[in-house]
């Protein structure tokens, strides 16, 4: 597997499907079953990992409320941690069984997918390599990512378990199995040996689900999100590189005098074309982005509250500065906050690119064309003054200045958390 390419992986390639990092991220969907599906296949699947998430979310509130007050702070983060985990796999669960998700994929993969618009032009087919080589890169290091982060998560339990004896034919008293999440369930898995295994087994699978959830529904997004640009400086491309009159391009003159250079009627027809498929270009576009907010909006609001929440938490418990803690909390954190990041700057990449767009509007040679392509002119800047912002439920908009709240309410949040934690003690 390369971790950069090339662009030779796309030789004899004949459908999206076929891509190495599409086929990669639909393979790692299958824990999921999140892959869009025709009309005609079952999604019974989908409603049982659902279910298994419910029922893993109420285990971990009912641990809560009956240890709130018997464990410190610093000892119920960690499952304040996984329950708020568990929450945005529920809400993520439930947008991939919404129609709107599985519109939403189908659109990318047979409409939206830079390989449909690789024979445009040469500058579409440089743009179909440039977002493939980034794609790929981010498709690879963001599984590669969630991999270690899961095989962490888990290892560091068992590590915990062996280091305190709990493997010897006598455990030592008192001691107790660390798990990797904690649930009430009606059997002990916390001092009896079978108790555990049932356990730990169970959160393997649920870690893997969870991990699959976090990570490559955060990729999903952001493979469509990176098209989309793609989309949007092809667009931009074109218009800003829109072609003039011949009688321009020839004469070395200045072109002030507007009425000696103006399109021909057999121009005139080729650039009523051109301005109409770039208007529906830029449709598609707008109406797909449209289609992205009301699929992952309600569920990338749940996942910047999450953020909110769970981000002073885990500096709470990275603040104690002891090997162990910062083991267990210190790349999750890391994870979390650089998921945080990756999210907000590449939306932010789309935002940005509407400002570039208006701006080649602009630069469209409208003054050497008739009164029908003027007006195909103004509809096109008129609709390039409409925002591509992902909004979240209409409300908020995915970017750096979101990011950039979050974290500073998180730090201050994590300073208040600190004094009362100390004062607990």
């Amino acid at each position: 597997m390369k971790i950069l390419s090339d662009g030779s992986d796309l030789e004899g390639v004949e459908k999206v499907e076929d891509i190495f990092y599409i086929n990669l991220a639909r393979k790692s969907m299958w824990i999921l079953d999140s892959w869009p599906k025709t009309p005609n296949e079952s999604v019974t699947y989908r409603y049982f990992v659902l279910a298994l998430n419910v029922a893993t979310l109420v285990g971990g509130a009912v641990y809560l409320r009956n240890n709130t007050g018997v464990l410190s702070s610093f000892e119920l983060g960690h499952t304040y941690i996984t329950v708020f985990m568990n929450c945005i796999t529920c809400s993520r669960c439930i947008m991939i069984l919404s129609r709107e998700y599985n519109e939403v994929m189908l659109s990318f993969v047979n409409k939206i997918h830079l390989f449909h618009h690789r024979h445009k032009s040469e500058y579409a087919y440089k743009t179909h390599i440039f977002i493939h080589k980034i794609s790929h890169f981010y498709t690879v290091y963001l599984l590669g990512l969630a991999l270690n982060g899961l095989l962490l998560f888990n290892m560091i339990p068992f590590y915990n378990c062996y280091s305190r004896g709990m493997f010897r034919d006598v455990i030592p008293a008192n001691a107790t199995y660390d798990h990797s999440v904690f649930y009430s369930v009606p059997f002990d898995y916390t001092t009896k040996f079978k108790g555990y295994i049932a356990m730990t087994s169970f959160n393997c699978f649920i870690s893997y689900t969870c991990t699959s959830y976090f990570c490559v529904v955060d990729l999903t997004v952001s493979l469509v999100i990176f098209h989309l640009w793609g989309h949007m400086r092809l667009l931009t491309y074109h218009l800003a590189n829109f072609k003039k009159p011949a009688s321009v391009l020839e004469s070395n003159e200045n072109t002030d005098a507007i009425k000696d250079h103006s399109y021909t009627q057999e121009e005139l027809k080729e650039v009523f074309g051109k301005l109409r498929e770039y208007i529906r270009h830029h449709n598609l576009i707008l109406n797909f982005s449209s289609e992205m907010s009301n699929a992952f909006g309600p569920a990338l609001l749940a996942y910047m509250v999450f953020h909110q929440v769970s981000g002073c938490i885990l500096l709470l418990e990275c603040s104690q500065l002891d090997m162990k803690t910062l083991v267990r909390y210190g790349p999750l954190t890391v994870v979390i906050f650089q998921q945080l990041i990756q999210i907000s700057v590449i939306f932010e990449l789309l935002g940005s690119s509407n400002d570039k767009l208006i701006d080649a509007v602009y630069l469209v040679p409208w003054e050497y064309m008739d009164t029908k392509n003027r007006k195909l002119v103004f509809v096109m800047l008129r609709q390039s003054q409409r925002s591509i912002d992902l909004k979240m439920m209409s409300m908020l908009t995915v970017g750096v200045q979101t990011m950039t709240a979050i974290l500073k309410t998180s730090f201050s949040y994590f300073v208040m958390l600190k004094t009362v934690a100390e004062e607990e003690q």
